[in-house]
């Protein structure tokens, strides 16, 4: 288990209070309630936990990490919501009531994994939860018919892996088009709920996997050729019968989109096709020396502990490691001149506060097709979750659609 950072804590400064709630207060973690419900959990359920932690830890600085409830709070009443969801879901898979049984299982798998979030330095009720959100997920899945397999590839001196959604069926003569995915620091392979199963149902393989740093691949140190880790996957997938190596998408959310960028102008060869949802380029790494303490505690901690950087006591070396992602700083895109033939789609909300236009726009020139699409404003990643995804699954079946390139 990596070492955990207890500091006072790249992106910006976050008051976390949910409306709901009868007086302000301040959450250590991110409360991102929008995209919860579209992951399956229910407004009113959020509501009354949110209130119960907040009570717990009333009056410390942030109520889901302090006070009398102390963290485990938070861990307790969403593991609790999710073992409920369960029990439902076996009862009902044990009536054969399949349909229902997979929507309660997506349903469980949504609060096991607020139950673990954001996952830095876990502890075991939290290790559980991650374990008990993919169990659940994949047995969603695989009650409406898709099966799940783990892939295991050797990567640096151990082996990376992922879970790939397969389509109902057998794979075409010259395989399935193959999506490979991640989210951020934060957000886990599983997150992807639905839309895996909505690009499944196109008839492409949606392969998930945790980006270096975090979740299975947390042995990984998060560093700015962590890009090598997608492909490693995917070059190992491309080499087998059952997927179609000149049909392959990269497509990263958050700390992902960067990967998947610089994937699209560096192997060009590997990758026909790009989804960049709210992914920092340049702009998050920029950050000087004097305001590394605006950066929410969060995503502080969570850089830290993904990249092995000590960014409490070596700051300028912490600053330095994560000005080495930017991919103008690499000479990945040059603006105005960098130009890759493989399409680019970018979704996200305007004036996001880690991936601002300028880096939307910047991946949206940098490619002879691209496609830019805003949802919603002043947040980080695209908000209106139930409209975008499946436009992104439109895109991603148009563009690896035999013929399409």
């Amino acid at each position: 288990m990596k070492r955990a950072y207890v500091f006072s804590l790249l992106f910006a400064a976050q008051t976390a209070a949910h409306p709901a709630l009868a007086d302000e207060v301040e959450f250590y973690r991110d409360i991102r309630s929008n995209h919860w419900t579209w992951n399956g959990a229910d407004p009113l359920v959020l509501q009354g936990i949110l209130a119960r932690v907040a009570e717990a830890g009333a009056g410390a600085d942030f109520v889901d990490i302090s006070g009398a409830g102390g963290a485990p709070v938070w861990t307790e009443e969403f593991a609790s919501a999710g073992d409920r969801l369960r029990t439902l879901a076996q009862e009902q898979e044990a009536l054969g009531l399949t349909g229902a049984a997979a929507a309660l299982y997506m349903r469980a798998s949504a609060y096991y994994s607020l139950a673990k979030y954001p996952l830095i330095a876990p502890n075991p009720a939290e290790v559980a939860a991650f374990e008990a959100s993919l169990e659940t997920l994949h047995r969603a899945h695989e009650l409406r018919g898709f099966a799940v397999e783990r892939v295991a590839v050797p990567f640096q001196d151990g082996e990376a892996d992922g879970h790939v959604l397969l389509p109902r069926g057998e794979a075409p003569a010259g395989g399935w088009p193959l999506v490979i995915a991640s989210n951020g620091i934060d957000v886990n392979q599983g997150e992807f709920f639905t839309f895996a199963e909505d690009v499944a149902s196109r008839g492409m393989a949606f392969l998930m996997y945790d980006i270096a740093g975090t979740g299975t691949n947390a042995e990984f140190p998060l560093a700015p050729d962590y890009e090598e880790l997608p492909v490693a996957l995917a070059e190992a997938l491309g080499a087998t019968d059952r997927f179609d190596e000149d049909r392959i998408a990269i497509m990263g959310v958050s700390f992902g989109g960067n990967a998947a960028v610089k994937l699209a102008h560096t192997r060009a060869d590997l990758f026909a096709a790009s989804v960049n949802v709210c992914g920092p380029l340049h702009s998050a790494f920029q950050v000087p020396e004097d305001q590394l303490e605006s950066v929410g505690l969060m995503y502080r901690l969570a850089l830290y502990d993904r990249t092995e950087i000590d960014g409490g006591a070596d700051p300028a070396g912490f600053l330095a490691h994560m000005r080495g992602f930017s991919l103008i700083d690499q000479g990945v895109i040059v603006p105005g001149e960098t130009v890759t033939v493989v399409p680019i789609l970018s979704v996200n909300a305007r004036n996001d506060y880690v991936a601002p236009e300028f880096d939307m726009e910047l991946a949206n020139n940098s490619t002879v097709d691209g496609t830019l699409i805003y949802s919603g404003t002043d947040d980080h990643c695209p908000q209106d979750r139930f409209t975008v995804m499946p436009q992104i699954a439109d895109w991603l079946e148009q563009r690896l659609s035999p013929g399409a390139n």
